[in-house]
Formats: C-alpha cells, structure tokens, sequence
C-alpha cells in the first residue's frame, strides 16, 4: 500500500515513518504545493494532509486535489483544530476522515487500513459552465452545437476555471497546475491563453474568459 504523508513537522514525521514504515511504502512532503504535486501524479492508496502548512494549507490541498486527480484516493486531514466548524470545512473540503493532534499512531494505522479498503472513485470527465461542455478525457469543448479539440494545456485551464468559476483563478495558480515548479518562459501561459479564448470564439462564447487585471482569469456567464 502506497500511502502518501503531507506534513510540516519532522518530529511528526519521525514518528509516522518509524510506526508505518514496516506496513506501507510512504512519501513524505514537507508544503502543500509539494504535497499537491505529489497527490495528483502519485497513485496512492491513501493521503494523510496536515491542515496547517506552509503555501497552500491542507483545506486548499485537498481542495484541488479532487479537482485535478482522476482516480480519487481517501484523505485524512491531521489537525490540532477539534471544532465542529472545523471538521466541517475539512469535509466540505473533500476529506473522508479527521483526526486531531495529538493522535494515537495505532489510530492513524486503523484509519489508514480502513479508509484503503473503500473503492477509489473517478473524477467525471465532462464539465459544466453556461452552456459549454468540456470533455476533459477526450480534449473537447462543445457549445452552441459546435466542438473544438483543445490542447491538453487548454483543456486543464480551462477545467480549473470551471471549477472555480465565477471566482478568479490566478496566474500563478494556472501556472503550477500545468507546470509545477518549473514553469517555461513568462509568454508560454499568455498564449495557451489567447488560444483558449480562440477555441471559445468559435465556440460562439466570445465573452466568457475573462482577463481580471491584477488578480488572473475567470470565466463570467453573460447577464
């Protein structure tokens, strides 16, 4: 079993990897922009996200994990926040499972080997947004019965944009989901961009990407 462990602190991190290390094959990352990349490429069975890190935190992790992930693994989110309110952001968040600092390493293992017996979901392929449809397996975006093969770039910018719309999606954002941390020179996201806006003008949405300057892009449904 592959388990993957998001966490900042190494004293923690000691401790999980001396308990587990004899059952599970574990990675271990430090942020939650590590811990996000890992998440999304790794295939593990299990994810184990610390709430408090440094970048994004657990909540924002976990978040965009199950917006990018195709096959879904189950999340427990490690917290020292033990209040209702809180578990609710979590759950609301995308995770299956909570437990809060300090915890029992023989819980965490019971929790582990529980939540790794359920069936990984999928992501649906398509998305949604005012009339446009995006088949993010097969490339394709249709509206207005027309369709357009895009770019596997294009077909994540815009799946980012779905998902948050009418919220901005920031440069920077966009940037790590399709580069991480090595992203090419400055104009390569500018284009992927104008060839997007390509692709729905064709489509017969001409307004629906926005530039929000100062802040990043988004999509607004015409009012």
């Amino acid at each position: 079993m592959r388990v993957l462990i998001v966490e900042d602190n190494l004293d923690i991190q000691a401790n999980i990897a001396d308990y587990l290390e004899e059952d599970y094959l574990l990675d271990f990352a430090y942020s939650g922009d590590q811990g996000l990349e890992l998440a999304v490429g790794g295939g593990y069975d299990v994810i184990v996200l610390d709430v408090m890190l440094p970048g994004r935190d657990g909540l924002e992790v976990c978040s965009a994990y199950r917006r990018a992930a195709g096959l879904q693994a189950p999340i427990i989110m490690l917290t020292a926040r033990d209040t209702i309110d809180d578990k609710e952001a979590g759950f609301v968040a995308g995770a299956d499972d909570y437990l809060v600092k300090p915890f029992s390493l023989r819980e965490l293992k019971m929790r582990i080997d529980a939540l790794a017996l359920r069936p990984k979901s999928r992501n649906s392929p398509q998305r949604f947004f005012a009339g446009l449809t995006l088949d993010v397996s097969g490339a394709r975006a249709q509206a207005n019965g027309t369709e357009k093969t895009l770019h596997d770039k294009e077909v994540k910018i815009l799946a980012l944009l779905i998902e948050a719309a009418p919220d901005v999606v920031s440069a920077a954002d966009i940037s790590y989901a399709l580069w991480g941390d090595e992203p090419p020179e400055s104009g390569a996201l500018r284009t992927h961009i104008y060839n997007l806006r390509r692709a729905l003008f064709a489509l017969g949405l001409p307004e629906l990407l926005m530039t929000i300057r100062g802040k990043g892009y988004a999509l607004k449904e015409d009012t």
